[in-house]
């Protein structure tokens, strides 16, 4: 027995009309959007999105951090390879859509534009990003013409079969280690007290006379899968090219191949690591009086 394959080259419902003998029927057909993305208007942290006539995403705003901005999850209906693309872009927005298990955590490396990618098994949804990868976001006014579809060629962009999903605010999450055992005090004279005030914040308060050089007082350590990370604070007390004040990281990698400092002054930037444990070093080296606050920040950008 033969089959029927059809494919459908615009959206929307349709017939088809069989003949066999001098038996007619005719079958309604819903062509769907090869665009596999749902999304819908929505806001969050500066970051306004609506859904123009065409289907496509108008942005507005500022987002109010880098890694900052507005996501959209839904079902996965799709197996094999996927591929993303865009046809229009903004400068200063990052899009990708991430691979969720059932309990909303990510499998697999997310997928990037312009990249082939098999989706993983246990793929339950998908989560759509639009995120500001500017460190000092800046305004936004413009559209985005983004297709998620199956296999490894990209084809002209199809506006979604669903345009009215809710959204909302979405970050990348902060994944530096939280420092324990505190307060502490580092160098002397009365010395320099390190406090939590709030959780993964630290304010450094007091005078020393003597050089802090506290490279091993406020160390944390954390695993980490392999991928592309980036460290950055929110408040650099010094900048972030201070030897005097800020954040050193070294890994060792599982595999047992050699360790290296990854995260350092001059070169907070993004790295590919490999699997491995990284330790953390919050660092000052300085005399005199102190009073700064450093909140340090660990991403998974992929």
């Amino acid at each position: 027995m033969g089959a029927i394959s059809i494919t459908g080259k615009s959206m929307g419902a349709t017939s088809l009309k069989l003949t066999a003998g001098k038996i007619t029927k005719t079958v309604p057909v819903t062509v769907l959007s090869r665009n596999l993305l749902a999304y819908g208007p929505t806001s969050g942290n500066g970051l306004t999105a609506t859904v123009n006539s065409d289907g496509s995403l108008h942005v507005t705003g500022t987002a109010t951090g880098q890694w900052m901005g507005v996501s959209w999850t839904f079902p996965c209906t799709v197996q094999g390879n996927v591929i993303l693309s865009r046809t229009t872009s903004i400068d200063g927005l990052t899009v990708s859509v991430k691979c969720l298990d059932a309990d909303g955590g990510q499998l697999g490396a997310q997928v990037n534009l312009g990249n082939a990618t098999a989706i993983p098994a246990g793929t339950v949804s998908l989560r759509f990003e639009i995120m500001s990868s500017e460190a000092t976001p800046t305004a936004k006014d413009g559209d985005l013409r983004i297709q998620l579809e199956s296999g490894t060629t990209v084809h002209d962009w199809m506006r979604p079969d669903n345009t009215s999903l809710r959204g909302g605010g979405y970050e990348l999450a902060n994944l530096y280690p939280r420092v324990t055992g505190l307060p502490k005090t580092v160098g002397a004279n009365p010395g320099i007290t390190v406090t939590a005030p709030t959780p993964g914040t630290y304010r450094f308060k007091g005078s020393t006379t003597t050089a802090a050089d506290s490279w091993n007082n406020l160390t944390s350590m954390v695993h980490v899968d392999a991928g592309t990370y980036t460290m950055d604070a929110t408040d650099w007390p010094l900048g972030n090219n201070s030897w005097l004040m800020g954040i050193q990281a070294h890994i060792s990698h599982d595999d047992g191949s050699e360790g290296a400092n990854v995260f350092g002054p001059r070169d907070y930037g993004p790295k590919t690591l490999k699997a491995g444990t990284l330790q953390c070093n919050i660092f000052i080296d300085t005399t005199g009086e102190v009073d700064k606050t450093l909140t340090p920040r660990l991403y998974k950008i992929d």
